[in-house]
């Protein structure tokens, strides 16, 4: 008994941590909230120590009917292990609801098997404090278990206690794991109550929830079934019916080359011109007058790999999986670089991080990219960044290559300063401020300014007057001002087609089409007559008549996002709801439900079938 109080008490001790990690930003919630969390997720703490249990219950058994002090040394061993387990667990969690808004998954271990690359995350004075954290906290955790829970008595029960406690705790510990008697097994959902999203993960285990999400890694049916398959193919495809007939031509060049820039992290709250903060992004700000800014597109996912696939493949990311860390899934992407490469064009991309991480070097040479340059190809002193090189540093490494290009070529660069820490070596107008906003915004003005230089570089070069640049950021950010990241102005990014090869006509033109950045592929290979059948996902988003949408997902919700409405479907509670604050026609809320089930339905399944 004495071990199910304690661990108990350690689940609740992690909701105490979180609270008083985020009282600032909960002071406009009733203070009754986290109680309530702390209630309706006692079922899953039951199942949870349900789990945790069984291998205490089996040392006990087996001391029991084979005495020998072995076991409970063991036990003591296994209880130890779990107090550091869970200290990690802990800590990781905190730091992702943190910086995502989301529960720790099975998604993480991808990042851990770079572990340099991971802890690039964070500042080296808090990953010293997180680590003193995890260490005193396990080893109070395990002081207090050893004077106050000691496991179980090595003495020996009577025969007919052994044997009945023998038969009824698995039975009893089984029924606490699937959460009662009930048809179906006790899921997250159990312990959702709040229309705030930080209150049901307060009451979600995170230990609970970190080992199904890497149970349900390896699914292999289709957990988005909405309707009939045939209804959801047709309905999909009616979101991507389009008139030939009406496409814009932009272009005065019909096989230009072709350079993508990925700016990391780069909201549409950080550019003045789409209603962002004021002289962060001063040189985009005027660049845009150069091109055809995309106004309302959106990051349908919220890391860099979700981007990466989405503006190369056009495959937006599905809920919970990286199709990006699976190489037999990714091999089978399209990639517009393979597109390009039939048709004779050379090709090279430039990141200044590590390409391996979360098997970026794989993807991108299925894709047929010539050339892969890394943090690898720096020297010592331009690796003055956590993850690596800072971006002028890489946009003069691709300036150098481009020269010596053979023409027409597609090149792809990856920029990493606008990553945490947001360190980055330069003086900016937001050097005051000590906050994250302000740092988030520095590194955003110190990216905005190497842009600058190298397009003042790039109009010398030979190449620059036959070239087209598409900037677009891998996803959408929480800061700087600290937007919920279920909300659909958090994944709004900026999409930007500029260079001399963009017709006079369109030159400071907007086009505010809602679209994802997956749509970009098929967007740029109809300008230039090339074929689109194999990127089924995306739209032409000059075409007039492209039906105007937007998805999204985290791990807990998918967005859907068209001019008239948005709307958030819960993965736990299966249920759709209006995005507080935007206005909604009841008349149409049914029909967008039914086009964004068949859209995840037909995503998901596209997935499996790679």
């Amino acid at each position: 008994m004495r071990v199910a109080v304690f661990w108990l008490g350690v689940f609740n001790l992690y909701r105490v941590l979180m609270v008083a990690l985020s009282a600032e930003t909960l002071k406009s919630h009733p203070r009754s909230l986290p109680f309530q969390a702390a209630l309706s997720g006692l079922r899953l703490d039951v199942s949870t120590l349900s789990y945790l249990m069984l291998p205490a219950f089996l040392l006990w058994a087996g001391h029991q009917w084979l005495p020998h002090k072995m076991f409970a040394r063991l036990n003591q061993a296994y209880h130890d292990v779990l107090a550091f387990l869970l200290a990690v667990l802990y800590v990781a969690s905190i730091k992702m609801q943190h910086e995502w808004q989301s529960m720790l998954s099975a998604n993480a271990l991808e990042y851990a098997k770079k572990p340099g690359q991971m802890l690039a995350f964070i500042t080296t004075g808090e990953l010293l404090a997180l680590l003193a954290f995890i260490l005193v906290f396990s080893a109070t955790l395990i002081l207090i278990f050893r004077k106050w829970a000691t496991g179980f008595s090595t003495e020996t029960a009577p025969w007919y206690n052994r044997l009945l406690l023998t038969l009824a705790m698995p039975l009893a510990l089984g029924i606490g794991a699937r959460g009662g008697l009930q048809l179906i097994p006790i899921n997250e959902s159990s312990a959702y109550f709040s229309q705030t999203p930080f209150f049901n993960h307060l009451a979600v285990n995170p230990f609970w929830y970190f080992v199904h999400s890497t149970l349900d890694r390896d699914a292999k049916k289709n957990p988005y079934l909405f309707m009939d398959a045939t209804a959801a193919e047709v309905r999909n495809k009616r979101l991507f019916a389009v008139a030939d007939t009406l496409k814009q031509e932009v272009l005065n060049h019909d096989r230009p080359n072709i350079v993508i820039i990925l700016l990391e992290s780069w909201t549409a709250d950080i550019i003045e011109c789409m209603g962002g903060e004021p002289g962060v992004t001063p040189f985009f700000d005027s660049l845009r007058q150069e091109g055809i800014l995309f106004t309302r597109i959106y990051g349908a996912g919220q890391r860099t790999e979700h981007g990466l696939i989405s503006v190369l493949s056009g495959f937006a990311p599905p809920p919970r999986v990286s199709i990006i860390t699976i190489p037999s899934k990714s091999a089978n992407l399209p990639n517009v670089n393979a597109v390009f490469s039939d048709i004779g064009y050379s090709s090279s991309f430039y990141y200044g991080g590590e390409i391996g991480f979360v098997n970026m070097k794989s993807y991108l040479l299925n894709g047929r990219f010539q050339e892969v340059v890394d943090k690898s190809s720096f020297s010592a002193d331009q690796l003055n960044s956590k993850w690596g090189a800072h971006d002028q540093y890489v946009f003069e490494k691709q300036l150098a290559g481009l020269r010596t290009m053979q023409q027409p070529f597609l090149s792809g660069l990856l920029t990493l300063s606008t990553h945490e820490p947001f360190e980055v070596p330069a003086n900016t107008p937001f050097d005051g401020g000590n906050g994250e906003a302000d740092r988030f915004k520095k590194s955003a003005y110190y990216t905005d300014r190497c842009l600058s230089v190298y397009f003042r570089q790039a109009m010398r070069e030979a190449w620059y007057p036959n070239t087209l640049f598409i900037l677009v950021a891998d996803h959408g950010h929480r800061l700087p001002r600290n937007t919920d990241l279920t909300r659909p102005e958090s994944k709004r990014i900026p999409v930007l087609f500029v260079g001399p090869v963009v017709k006079d006509a369109y030159r400071g033109a907007q086009i505010a089409t809602t679209g994802n950045q997956h749509d970009i592929p098929v967007t740029l290979l109809n300008q230039l007559d090339l074929e689109t059948a194999a990127f089924a996902g995306g739209k032409d988003l000059l075409n007039p008549s492209a039906v105007p949408f937007a998805y999204y997902t985290t791990d807990h919700v998918m967005g859907w996002v068209t001019p008239q409405q948005s709307l958030l479907y819960d993965y736990a509670l299966r249920a759709w709801k209006p995005v507080d604050g935007l206005q909604v026609d009841s008349s149409a809320f049914r029909g967008h439900c039914l086009d964004a089930e068949a859209h995840l339905q037909q995503l998901y399944g596209a997935y499996l079938e790679k």
